[in-house]
């Protein structure tokens, strides 16, 4: 086991916006209330707020070495406090180092009984000052026959910095200090510690010590007894690439002097260094040149909405502009939590609590030019107002049907739910599951789970229910009247109650929505009329619809070409069977007919004939409209002047009122 003053100390990298206290800016001095001329101070490590530090002191050969916290107030650092739960466990500590999100402290430590070697242990945060008992980081990072010690984890958790001792050159000669060779673990995606690997040359070239990995989680400072060196250990700069190499590491002249230099601490506002050095905690502003990229800090606590106590969460963010992301957590036992952004991005933070519904922090800083510190707090609800809307699952519109939403054997609704009253509300409780069940004349019955594992992390909780209308197999035979063989042609099922419409080839089988009518219709072929008849989905499996030819003089009756009552204004419903003659001239390009119109006896004769003329010429107007050779077409009304039946009944004159195509020319 190596004497703590032997192999010098670590320290972390975090945050601070706050001047920690007034000096020279050009001058490095120990830092007042951390310092003491009598002691030695090691390895600062600052957490992101920049109001807690953690460093390693020696009061007394007696009591060896421990880990203190002391506290920012206006700018003055209180009395330290040692870390007792730490402290009294370990036989031998160096080297503490806060994760970005102070919640994690991590340390080199010998406890007797557990340790084989100093390895790398942490702790988390119990409270205010307060820590668990050391836990030991595991292999492969620790082992049992090498020094593991001053770690340093990079703010999205995924990578652990740390040293091992130099066993092929473990002395430097001249200055007799201890070498180390700098490695990196890195997180699997199980969340397991990947195999150690050393950092590449020029970083080791075999004597480091002390790597920080800063806030952008780029730039790496690290101690070396190298080549044009003051003689000790001096302070080094290097950044990641975004091919993944490093650096030429750069000398940070500005620190660096005859005695060690050791430990670097810097805020994520990047301006101020705080480090080991002459036995004690200096701290120096950073020149602009060697400050690292700009960062954000955002910080809070996650609670519960109503009760407003903290909760415990995990932590997922996105960086949105590169696809990058990170997991963390909050502390349990005050809820605090920070996390660390590189401005030039937008984010997605997500905090999830297993049994309350999740909240989610959109970021912009993609215009952010200055190091920002922003304190936000994290309501998680332990419920939500879904609302409940019933739709029909083919035509994708609201229908009222009977809805049931259930929790166990509590109905939360359980009652006809209304086209005009939707969306329906209701309210879900975490963490629990709900039935929903909806029931429609004509429609499948429809039942569903609503999960709050599955539906808690949705951002749209509200609940779209799509039900299907029972639906009956059909088939549309098309025949040659003439040959008495089938034909292959387009067939249409022109649903009238809802005005939808299903195209398939004649023969082959249709699903339509059971006890609707329908307008089945054939399409055009060359030289032949199109064949309709309506039937009721469900009632017939299926009809033979026979086509016949066209011939000068032949007529055609169309049955669903209507008008508003006395007028001429032409019926929506009567458009699809006017397209089909727009079809019709298309396939044969030399028909010319005549457009016919007809009224039953009701009313005066001359109204009639009038009447009748008008509506010639709106059916005339849609098939111009439509692309139809105006030459091709004649519009005429012959009123009530001929009848198919007497008018001696409603059902009768509904015959007598009709739209007829007559041939004029093929």
């Amino acid at each position: 086991m190596y004497n703590l003053k032997q192999l010098t100390l670590s320290c972390f990298l975090t945050f601070s916006v706050i001047i920690l206290y007034a000096q020279n800016a050009d001058e490095k001095k120990p830092v007042p209330g951390l310092s003491d001329s009598k002691l030695t101070e090691f390895s600062p490590t600052i957490s992101a707020d920049g109001k807690t530090i953690v460093f390693e002191s020696s009061i007394d050969e007696e009591t060896g070495w421990q880990l203190f916290q002391s506290q920012l107030e206006n700018g003055v650092w209180l009395k330290p406090v040692p870390l007792e739960a730490i402290n009294k466990k370990c036989q031998f500590i160096a080297g503490p180092s806060l994760s970005f999100d102070g919640n994690q402290l991590y340390y080199t430590a010998f406890i007797e009984g557990t340790s084989k070697s100093e390895d790398i242990y942490y702790s988390d945060r119990t409270g205010e000052n307060t820590w668990s008992e050391p836990i030991s980081i595991g292999s492969p990072i620790n082992t049992d026959e090498s020094y593991e010690g001053f770690p340093s984890i990079s703010p999205d958790g995924k990578s652990l910095y740390f040293i091992r001792m130099n066993a092929e050159h473990n002395t430097d000669k001249k200055s007799k200090e201890t070498c180390f060779v700098i490695y990196v673990s890195k997180k699997t995606p199980e969340g397991k510690w990947g195999e150690p690997v050393a950092l590449p040359s020029p970083i080791n070239t075999g004597c480091e010590r002390d790597p920080k990995i800063m806030a952008d989680n780029r730039t790496l400072i690290f101690s070396s007894i190298r080549e044009g060196g003051l003689g000790k250990y001096d302070m080094y700069q290097t950044t990641l690439q975004n091919d993944g190499t490093w650096s030429v590491p750069v000398s940070l002249d500005f620190i660096n002097s005859k005695d060690n230099d050791q430990s670097p601490c810097i805020s994520a506002s990047g301006d101020r260094m705080f480090y080991y050095t002459k036995n004690d905690i200096y701290s120096v502003p950073i020149p602009a040149k060697y400050q690292q990229m700009v960062n954000a800090v955002i910080s809070g606590r996650v609670l519960e909405e109503k009760t407003l106590k903290n909760v415990p969460a995990k932590i997922f963010v996105i960086n949105l502009n590169t696809r990058e992301s990170f997991e963390a957590v909050n502390n349990e036992a005050d809820g605090e939590y920070s996390v660390v952004l590189g401005v030039g991005s937008k984010y997605t933070v997500v905090f999830d609590n297993e049994n309350l519904f999740p909240d989610t922090l959109k970021i912009d800083l993609e215009n952010q030019k200055t190091y920002l510190l922003q304190r936000k707090n994290i309501l998680l609800k332990s419920s939500c107002s879904p609302q409940i809307t019933l739709i029909d699952k083919d035509l994708k519109i609201k229908i009222n049907a009977w809805l049931t939403v259930q929790q166990g054997s509590t109905y939360l609704i359980n009652d006809s739910a209304r086209v005009l009253a939707m969306p329906i509300h209701t309210q879900f409780n975490a963490p629990l599951d709900y039935k929903i069940s909806v029931t429609k004349e004509k429609y499948t019955p429809y039942e569903t789970t609503w999960s709050f594992k599955e539906k808690k992390k949705i951002d749209n909780k509200n609940i779209i229910v799509p039900i299907e209308h029972v639906k009956a197999e059909f088939v549309a035979n098309v025949i040659s009247w003439a040959t008495k063989k089938k034909m292959t042609v387009k067939v249409y099922a022109n649903d009238k109650t809802i005005d939808e419409t299903i195209i398939a080839q004649a023969g082959e089988k249709m699903l339509l929505r059971k006890g609707d009518r329908y307008q089945i219709i054939t399409g055009s072929e060359e030289g032949y009329f199109f064949a309709t008849q309506e039937i009721v989905a469900g009632e017939t499996a299926g009809v033979d619809l026979f086509l016949v030819r066209i011939e000068v003089g032949g007529k055609l009756s169309l049955n669903n070409i209507t008008f508003e009552k006395g007028s001429a204004i032409l019926k929506s419903s009567s458009l699809f069977e006017l397209d089909r003659i727009v079809e019709l001239m298309k396939a044969n390009p030399k028909l010319a007919i005549e457009v016919s119109a007809h009224t039953d006896d009701s009313g005066d004769d001359n109204f009639n004939l009038k009447l009748s003329d008008k509506r010639a010429q709106s059916a005339y107007q849609y098939l111009l409209s439509k692309g139809v050779q105006k030459e091709r077409l004649q519009p005429k009304g012959y009123g009530e002047s001929k009848p198919l039946v007497a008018n001696d009944t409603d059902e009768n004159r509904a015959l007598n009122r009709r739209v007829e195509l007559l041939v004029l020319s093929i």
